[in-house]
């Protein structure tokens, strides 16, 4: 099959319901119409959704979607179009959703706007394997790792021709919830991997832009050094 009309599988993991109706609503606007859309709505962790929807995939081309990701018209065609250029995963670049309280631009601060880049070609996940469901909600960074390291070919579409609105909720308790559950798997991870790690999550550009940021809004620099003690010091609970 060519990738001018691949099957494209989309996964998408369930959890709030709102979020996920209106991620359903911008795939069905995709310019490109030959998608397969698969809803994990079960309770699980994301890894155990995502799975569950590989396995019940049948695209050439697999899209693990979160459902706070809403995606512009012609993202999945521009897609396309990296993957017959040779590429073998597709990142796609994401932008915001402007955060509303203080504390919510302050945690937004410490979250970069990074591309997605769980767009894979199925065989790189036939070779390198799903995702493990032990890393949980570090489940990604750890399939990135191992299908980067086999060396397969990695392109990013430009933001003119698609990009993700990402609506994530970053109030504290969600940020205390998420800490608190990957805290553990996080640690496994950089045991594992060690620098390649920092290199996946960008550590050192991630404190420059911080800091960046800081200088130009201070009033936000109480807020975010509030959160930054707070997530140290949930990371290191036993």
């Amino acid at each position: 099959m060519s990738s001018s009309n691949s099957l494209v599988s989309i996964v998408i993991p369930v959890h709030n319901k709102e979020k996920a109706k209106i991620c359903v609503e911008h795939v069905y606007r995709q310019t490109y119409k030959n998608i397969e859309l698969i809803l994990a709505d079960f309770k699980g962790f994301p890894a155990e959704k995502r799975n569950y929807g590989y396995g019940k995939s049948k695209g050439s081309l697999i899209l693990f979607l979160d459902e706070d990701e809403y995606m512009t018209p012609t993202t999945i065609s521009a897609c396309i179009n990296k993957f017959k250029e040779g590429f073998e995963i597709v990142g796609i670049p994401q932008i915001k959703v402007e955060p509303k309280g203080y504390f919510e631009r302050c945690a937004s601060i410490l979250r970069e706007n990074i591309a997605k880049p769980l767009f894979f070609k199925r065989e790189v996940l036939e070779i390198v394997g799903i995702f493990r469901q032990e890393y949980i909600l570090c489940d990604d960074l750890d399939l990135l790792i191992r299908a980067f390291s086999a060396g397969h070919k990695f392109g990013i579409i430009d933001v003119k021709n698609g990009y993700i609105l990402h609506d994530e909720t970053n109030s504290l308790i969600s940020m205390l919830r998420k800490t608190l559950l990957g805290r553990r798997s996080y640690k496994k991870l950089r045991a594992e991997y060690g620098t390649n790690l920092d290199i996946l999550t960008r550590k050192h550009s991630q404190r420059k832009r911080i800091l960046n940021i800081l200088v130009k809004q201070p009033v936000l620099i109480p807020g975010t050094l509030f959160i930054m003690f707070f997530l140290f010091v949930v990371r290191r609970i036993p």
